[in-house]
């Protein structure tokens, strides 16, 4: 039986008249360094990669990324990826318009995040352009693959939002009914399904061991029982890890002004594969998902797993009028349950 991929390309494929132009619904080559003669049909054409995001947010999000330096993965020349089923591509189409509507974004993530209040102005990234001449910049109210203004984790390529340092995929902040501030990192799953287990101890990195120990020991100090380091260091755990340990590390250091940083984990229930992708054999006791292993080894109150399909749900009901054409263009292009 296929799985939730095959499943989403043929989709995706069936899709293409509907949303893109005829130039770019050609088969698209994917990677052109490693299969540079492969067309592919979940593939736009590679010269209007632009195309995979949706028209009502294009031009504002390759404008966003391209001034804050952050790389597309699996992009070309400056566009989006053109594989249809790219997970940074999904992200950005599903929370992009929410970046300067900070109500919205609070009424669709609320249902999730219960304590939420109201957003606060993700000051740290860049201002937004402003409507007009004569407007101030507003601050975003989401941010996209947030690393923090420091190197918190000691990571050697540091510095580029995206790629080779630990990076949120989303970020937000908002003040909590209680007072406090609450800074939220997001990781976005859609396809992905991970099927290399964990290497024996003596073929893992050894870069990768020396960067985090530090971190994870300091976790440790506070959370005894913690499953070994070395548990972690298969996909998609290694991930879960990092961003956790970024995730403590922001809040020790405070200069966000967040009192409590958490993880916000998003992915399709559809996605069976992801659920199932057990890599390291240690963690499989604590849950039968992906999710379910974090949410217990996690800090207290600082994950929460949100399917895809419910954010989808809650979003076409939460949107306002204006954002209606974006909503519904959404919700046919990641509408796979419906």
């Amino acid at each position: 039986m296929p799985g939730f991929f095959d499943q989403e390309k043929v989709r995706q494929v069936a899709l293409k008249p509907a949303f893109f132009s005829p130039a770019a619904c050609e088969h698209g080559v994917y990677d052109a360094v490693r299969t540079p003669g492969t067309r592919y049909p979940f593939c736009l054409h590679e010269h209007h990669a632009a195309e995979n995001l949706l028209p009502a947010l294009r031009d504002d999000a390759i404008s966003y990324a391209t001034s804050r330096g952050i790389p597309w993965h699996g992009g070309h020349g400056g566009q989006p990826s053109n594989h249809l089923c790219s997970s940074q591509v999904a992200c950005v189409n599903t929370l992009f318009p929410l970046v300067r509507d900070a109500s919205t974004l609070a009424a669709v993530f609320r249902p999730f995040l219960p304590q939420l209040s109201v957003i606060a102005p993700f000051t740290e990234d860049k201002p937004l352009p402003a409507y007009t001449a004569t407007d101030p910049a507003p601050s975003p109210a989401l941010a996209f693959e947030w690393i923090g203004a420091q190197n918190y984790l000691g990571e050697r390529s540091w510095g580029t939002r995206g790629a080779a340092a630990t990076s949120a995929d989303f970020a937000f902040r908002f003040r909590r009914y209680d007072g406090r501030i609450e800074l939220v990192l997001g990781e976005w799953k859609y396809t992905e399904q991970y099927t290399t287990h964990l290497a024996p101890p003596e073929q893992l990195n050894t870069t990768r061991l020396a960067t985090y120990r530090d971190a994870y020991d300091r976790w440790k100090a506070v959370q005894p029982d913690l499953p070994p380091y070395e548990v972690f260091f298969s996909d998609p755990f290694y991930q879960l890890m990092r961003l956790t340990l970024l995730a403590q590390a922001m809040e020790a250091d405070g200069k966000l002004g967040a009192d409590i940083v958490s993880v916000v984990h998003v992915a399709p229930t559809a996605n069976r594969g992801f659920g199932a992708s057990i890599t390291s054999p240690t963690l499989k006791p604590y849950g039968r998902t992906v999710s379910a292993i974090w949410a217990q080894i996690a800090p207290a109150g600082r994950f929460v797993a949100v399917s895809a399909e419910s954010l989808l749900t809650v979003i076409e009901l939460a949107a306002p009028p204006p954002l209606h054409p974006w909503r519904d263009d959404l919700l046919r292009r990641y509408g796979w349950w419906r």
